[in-house]
């Protein structure tokens, strides 16, 4: 009996560790003379096309992203698609549904994304840790990226950050927070943990940069944990506006 239960419970640990959602960034370079063409196809023709593709549940969600006029000038990478799933199945199992657009407007997608030019700079795939979703559109995210050293100790530090982002997430101006880690690629020189911070203004979105909007009030000891976490800071942080997305 014993053995019956242990087995049982392996297998329900399992089955909700792969129930789990996840989504794929993937940043992409975009020529500045393009930009006006490349952002009117996506919200025009690919939005739809992904809508649809939620609607048939291939994938949770989907948005694009735009880097904001704020850090890393010298980073070409301009735009990002970021594609969400339920969990790792229907991501895997997730059809060219951008490749529908002649079924759907009587475009061939040759044609249709011959106007621009655009450089893919690979695919990240995380996993969701922790989440805050209100329901109401953001205007701006903060991608962060960061490298702890114990991964399941910053998992579960984030469940005190989440009471306190939900004690401030409406006078704030923040709209979504999150946290997850890497699940591709694996390599000593990518990051192992990602969060997102949405807000719903620019203003909102540098202050909480500055230490302060949903940061407000948070305790000496919760920053300290953190920094013992991650000693060497965040290995990138960088603002995006969204351009457009699926409902």
């Amino acid at each position: 009996m014993k053995n019956f239960l242990y087995t049982l419970i392996l297998c329900l640990s399992f089955i909700i560790s792969n129930a789990q959602e996840v989504f794929m960034l993937s940043p992409i370079i975009v020529a500045d003379e393009d930009k006006d063409d490349f952002e009117s196809i996506q919200t025009k023709y690919v939005t739809p096309l992904a809508q649809d593709a939620v609607d048939g549940k291939s994938m949770k969600g989907w948005v694009l992203l735009k880097k904001a006029p704020f850090g890393n000038p010298d980073n070409k990478i301009n735009y990002m698609w970021v594609a969400v799933f339920d969990d790792i199945n229907q991501m895997v199992n997730s059809k060219q549904w951008w490749l529908n657009s002649e079924s759907k407007f009587g475009i061939p997608s040759e044609i249709l994304y011959d106007g621009y030019e655009w450089e893919g700079r690979g695919r990240y795939v995380y996993k969701t840790e922790r989440q805050i979703e209100t329901g109401t559109p953001g205007k701006y995210i903060i991608l962060n990226w960061a490298t702890p050293k114990d991964v399941a100790k910053m998992i579960d530090f984030q469940d005190e950050v989440e009471k306190h982002f939900r004690k401030n997430i409406i006078k704030s101006g923040m709209v979504g927070w999150g946290m997850a880690t890497r699940i591709v690629p694996q390599a000593k020189d990518r990051s192992t943990a990602f969060w997102w911070d949405i807000y719903d203004s620019m203003e909102n979105t540098m202050e909480h940069l500055a230490g302060g909007a949903a940061l407000t009030g948070l305790s000496k000891e919760s920053f300290s944990e953190f920094n013992e976490q991650v000693p060497n800071g965040w290995d990138n942080r960088v603002i995006f506006e969204f351009v457009t997305g699926t409902q």
